[in-house]
């Protein structure tokens, strides 16, 4: 599912090209049902970089660069010339250029042998460091029984419920017949996953983003605070997507 929307400001960017100078940002991503393929381990990146010397068809890696298909393994290289390379399976358009967008799947694969990709484990260590913080926290994904974890879950769980009857009804007649009966901040997008108008933030450039809408995360998960993410109670995801989940973490009662 392409996700470069979400952040607003894709249309603003240059398209990345084989001359960009700089390293390649890696980031996590889990939207739930929108996730291609059941967020198994891959990557979605912006169409531009498709075929370029950072995401090319491994038997092109000595150029000329031919672009990854969809559901194949694609070579990414974090930094210009072919350096700190590795391969993931590619599930098409993502975030804005220069971002590779993993999915929890692919950090959990890849983090036990990444030494030889120094920006790879370094990410992955900032990712055990951010999970280590929610290790004192009271986990209401994982412990809904909890008392202190009614409310919380009680909310997620019933706007969940209640949005799932919507998304489902939009998948069943289709997008575009579910909004021509509904005002407009009712209306879904990509894939019925998401509201069609942005409400999202404003973040710090002043752009808004679409939300994902609650009946759009995998059972046993619930969206973000800011409608950006799926919380799935598993540390190493959830601490990267830090206040994005924190409502889902509580700190235990003294």
């Amino acid at each position: 599912m392409n996700k470069g929307w979400k952040f607003g400001i894709a249309a603003a960017l240059v398209g990345i090209t084989s001359s960009c100078q700089s390293a390649v940002r890696l980031t996590m991503y889990d939207d739930g049902l929108a996730c291609p393929s059941g967020c198994d381990a891959h990557v979605v990146f912006h169409p531009s970089m498709n075929g370029t010397e950072f995401a090319h068809d491994p038997s092109s890696a000595g150029g000329p660069f031919k672009p990854c298909s969809l559901g194949a393994t694609c070579r990414l290289c974090i930094d210009p010339g072919g350096r700190q390379c590795f391969v993931a399976t590619y599930r098409g358009g993502g975030p804005a250029p220069n971002t590779f967008d993993l999915t929890p799947a692919f950090f959990e694969e890849k983090c036990k042998s990444s030494r030889d990709v120094p920006a790879l484990a370094a990410k992955c260590r900032e990712l055990a460091l951010a999970a280590a913080k929610l290790n004192d926290k009271i986990n209401c994904i994982r412990d809904s029984p909890n008392t202190a974890c009614a409310a919380v879950m009680e909310a997620a769980t019933s706007s969940k419920e209640e949005d799932r009857s919507a998304f489902e009804e939009c998948n069943r007649v289709g997008q575009a017949t579910f909004n021509s009966a509904r005002p407009e901040a009712e209306r879904r997008s990509l894939g019925c996953a998401y509201e069609a108008v942005g409400t999202g933030g404003p973040n710090s450039k002043g752009v808004r983003w679409r939300k994902l809408l609650p009946g759009a995360c995998r059972t046993g998960t619930f969206v973000g605070r800011d409608g950006l993410d799926c919380c799935s109670g598993n540390v190493f995801a959830d601490g990267h997507l830090g206040v994005e989940c924190s409502t889902f973490y509580l700190s235990p009662a003294r």
